[in-house]
């Protein structure tokens, strides 16, 4: 049963915005609790894809079950693994007792995968028997764990070109990919910008002059709402709680800029080293065709 109409506005008016873009999402968002399918949420880093994971779940059938949230990236696949499958006492040096990973934990609930693309292959093989069987292992373990677990999954990378790279396994690509969201970036709706700003000022009580409010409405937010959050929270601890004004908001435009140009040297070296890898294994097969 779904939540009385009152309350779903309540819960979709945390999703802050009067542009096309964010009515159309609330509307899918709230299409999306319908069902118990898959979600994929897509978008740049900042944009609040969490957010409008949670959104989900609370609208949904099993908000009164558990909503887990586990990162897929800066962790070893090892302990990844077993975050999320759990393990059993002895499966591998310092595993001194058996772990309940997030699957079991959430059972009825929803688990929301972040950057879902960081997950090994040995972990994506996993998640498609859960999502395929409902079932997995333990890490060490022999006896199949039944779960039901809502997914909803997101990466701010494109999932199909992570496929054509061979990073990503295309089975679970179309797994995952039942219900798709995606939210645009914050520069593409620069409409909703005032209302976000106005809305981080009353909930973190952060008072603003107008040049202030002038200035923070003039920037792009490569990092999005985050940003956006980030900046005004840090111009409120510069003043102590009193009025914000202009001078007291730093962008820190020279690190973003940094910090974007090495992001995309990043990406180019990887893309290159895989080029390289598929290259290499292209011609090891031509050679064992050869020869076998």
């Amino acid at each position: 049963m779904s939540p009385p109409s009152t309350k779903t506005s309540e819960i979709l008016s945390r999703l802050v915005g009067q542009s096309a873009a964010i009515r159309d999402l609330r509307e899918k968002v709230k299409k999306a609790a319908r069902y118990d399918y898959p979600v994929l949420i897509t978008g740049e880093t900042g944009v609040g894809k969490t957010l409008v994971a949670e959104l989900i779940h609370e609208l949904s059938e099993r908000r009164e079950k558990k909503f887990l949230h586990q990162s897929c990236s800066n962790i070893s696949s090892e302990l990844l693994e077993s975050d999320l499958f759990g393990h059993e006492r002895g499966a591998f040096t310092g595993a001194d007792s058996r772990k309940i990973g997030k699957f079991e934990a959430a059972d009825g609930g929803t688990l929301f995968l972040d950057e879902v693309t960081d997950l090994s292959f040995v972990a994506q093989a996993k998640l498609l028997q859960v999502l395929e069987r409902r079932e997995f292992f333990r890490v060490g373990g022999t006896e199949e764990i039944m779960v039901d677990v809502r997914i909803i999954a997101a990466s701010n990378r494109d999932l199909r070109r992570e496929v054509i790279k061979g990073k990503f396994r295309e089975d679970l690509y179309y797994r995952l990919n039942v219900i798709r969201l995606f939210i645009p970036p914050l520069r593409e709706r620069k409409e909703d910008l005032r209302l976000l700003i106005e809305w981080i000022s009353d909930n973190e009580e952060i008072k603003l002059s107008d040049k202030a409010r002038d200035k923070l409405m003039s920037y792009s937010y490569p990092g999005n709402v985050r940003e956006l959050e980030n900046v005004m929270k840090r111009a409120k601890a510069t003043t102590g709680g009193e009025r914000v004004e202009e001078g007291n908001i730093d962008f820190d435009e020279d690190l973003q800029i940094d910090e974007k140009q090495q992001s995309v040297a990043e990406r180019l070296f990887r893309e290159m080293v895989e080029e390289g890898k598929n290259k290499w294994f292209c011609d090891f097969r031509k050679i064992n065709i050869i020869f076998s």
